[in-house]
């Protein structure tokens, strides 16, 4: 296909854009423009998305660059300018506000506040700010008299706005005159939301005091009450953005066909914002997965002076450095926190917000409902999964053993309905035993029209044709599904099969499967821990001479545990025993 391109493709560096009917489709960058385009079309390639790639290409176009730092620069504003249906392209979303000053000969003040118009081309911007934007917005056009407004500043206009006969706007769309004390109000705006406070109100009171030893009262007047709105309304305010610490942490997880996307915004050790994006890779190409979302990513949002990545991401710390800092020419640090720290901790925020944020993607309506359908369809179920009951068993070696089902309605848990047993068959480690015990008294008398849709046990081949077994016996077998999932390889099996079914790993048919088989795990290792406690809590009271059961229920309901039992003073323990006992207790144990 290589000769569809009749072009003498170089050796340099430099971008190619690839084409589809005259739209671009794709752009990459290349160390070796010949290599890297060739690459393409002189092999088969196994990736379903490559080859959809090139045969959709029908022109391709390329530019030299002098350097590869040129040829990232190049490639990030192309991708930006034609957003190319291969290429990563974070779609625009909400975000906390930030002030914009426009680069313009009479600049102007606005709030932004989606990731669209935060095109760093068009000015400088202030924030994030949570709280206080538009105020802190009016304050500062009151003050300074700078325009807000979409006119052309290249005119003049005949009249001006109403906003200049109520003095917020000097109106420079009528007098080009008032340019430098224009750009003198702008510099002050701008110090002032960059924290710079101190210096302007220095500034202002030495103007004040100047135009009152002049006589110009009305001027005095009118720092005076700048001076003020400045310490009343913007320099507390300011102060909680602007101090020494710019930071964000940027977390990321890629699950399959999908990346999970987590910065959390900190300012003055504060978080300001939280940006959460999801990226369907099932259509995207990439060489370099970091290397093209953070590009894209702060292609949309402003940089701060630090990063913190997740430590497995260390390796790459100088290509993370040398892509930012070139493409945004700005000095920036990255951190990989492993010990104890400010910024660990504010890592471990990051993930924990990732991972709440990938719970709630997979807990979406439709992604459940697709999830739901697919488990219905691949294991070719009789009934629709609505309602699964799923069942564990926890023991050491037999001893304290217990049960406990887990349920799921519609794919999400249930936990009303959960239950837990307490193993009274045997005191010896026999899994299949206690199974039984725990299915027949689930399934022994309950009503036909109460069955779940789907039991689900945790284990192989074995313990569903053991379970199957049990309903069978009980003359239940047939009214609900029988599965059963094998942890080591998560493979499924269906009660009268004996071959396994397999799922992708980031499937949710899966993901529903593996959800309520380890709410079932984590409710029964605490039903578990809870009695192996108690056990272990009263052998150690029963071997005090003295203290039998009754003495030993009342120590418990009053302090709880042994170890407030152990932390109790001698007077509080003699309230409820003999002096004696009291002694022997804080002696034994």
């Amino acid at each position: 296909m290589i000769t569809l391109f009749n072009k003498d493709i170089p050796d340099n560096p430099g971008v190619y854009l690839m084409k589809q009917k005259s739209k671009v489709i794709y752009i990459g960058k290349a160390k070796n423009l010949s290599k890297r385009i060739a690459s393409y079309f002189n092999r088969e390639h196994i990736d379903e998305k490559t080859k959809e790639l090139v045969k959709n290409i029908d022109n391709l176009e390329f530019i030299i660059c002098t350097s590869e730092t040129d040829a990232l620069i190049l490639e990030n504003n192309l991708i930006k300018k034609f957003s190319p249906k291969y290429n990563i392209n974070l779609k625009d979303q909400k975000t906390y506000p930030y002030i914009l000053i426009t680069k313009e000969l009479f600049p102007k003040i606005s709030i932004i506040r989606t990731t669209k118009k935060l095109d760093f081309k068009v000015g400088d911007f202030f924030g994030p700010f949570p709280f206080g934007a538009w105020n802190l917005k009016k304050t500062l056009t009151k003050l300074y008299q700078i325009r807000d407004c979409n006119r052309d500043m290249s005119k003049i206009y005949s009249r001006p706005c109403l906003k200049f006969h109520m003095k917020l706007c000097s109106g420079p769309c009528i007098d080009k005159s008032i340019l430098k004390a224009y750009s003198k109000n702008i510099h002050d705006i701008k110090e002032i939301l960059n924290g710079n406070t101190k210096d302007i109100l220095s500034k202002i009171e030495v103007d004040m005091l100047n135009a009152a030893e002049n006589m110009e009262f009305e001027k005095a007047i009118m720092f005076r009450e700048q001076k003020k709105e400045i310490e009343c309304n913007i320099q507390n305010q300011i102060s909680e953005y602007k101090k020494d610490i710019d930071e964000d942490v940027f977390t990321f997880i890629k699950e399959d066909e999908r990346v999970f996307l987590c910065v959390l915004n900190i300012r003055a050790g504060k978080i300001l914002g939280k940006n959460t994006l999801t990226i369907d890779l099932s259509k995207i190409i990439y060489d370099n997965l970091l290397e093209e979302i953070l590009m894209r990513f702060y292609s949309k949002f402003p940089l701060p002076k630090n990063i913190i990545f997740q430590e497995n991401l260390e390796s790459t710390q100088n290509n993370i450095k040398n892509i930012l800092e070139s493409l945004f020419n700005k000095k920036i640090n990255v951190f990989f926190p492993k010990v104890k720290s400010r910024r660990r901790e504010l890592l471990n925020m990051g993930l924990l917000n990732l991972r709440k944020d990938i719970e709630n993607f997979y807990n979406k309506k439709s992604v459940v409902e697709k999830g739901l359908k697919d488990l219905y369809s691949k294991l070719s179920l009789t009934r629709f999964p609505f309602k699964i009951e799923c069942f564990d068993i926890s023991n050491i070696q037999g001893k304290d053993a217990v049960a406990s089902m887990s349920v799921s309605v519609e794919g999400k848990k249930s936990k009303k309905n959960y239950r837990k047993f307490k193993i009274t068959s045997k005191d010896t480690p026999d899994d299949f035993q206690m199974m039984k015990e725990v299915i027949e008294r689930r399934y022994g008398k309950l009503d036909i029209k109460d069955f779940p849709d789907i039991i689900l046990i945790d284990g192989g081949l074995g313990q569903i044709n053991a379970v199957g077994e049990i309903l069978t016996s009980l003359g239940k077998n047939g009214i609900s599904e029988l599965l059963s999932i094998a942890k080591k390889e998560e493979q499924i099996f269906k009660y009268g099969c004996t071959e396994p079914y397999i799922f992708s790993k980031n499937d949710e048919a899966l993901k529903i499967l593996q959800r309520v088989r380890d709410e079932a795990h984590r409710f029964g290792v605490t039903y578990h821990r809870l009695l192996r406690s108690k056990r272990v809590v009263s052998s150690q009271l029963d071997s005090i001479p003295g203290i039998g059961p009754k003495r030993r229920d009342l120590l418990l309901t009053t302090f709880g545990s042994v170890e407030r039992i152990k932390k109790a003073s001698l007077a509080d323990l003699e309230t409820l025993i003999p002096h004696n006992l009291a002694i022997k207790i804080k002696e034994m144990i």
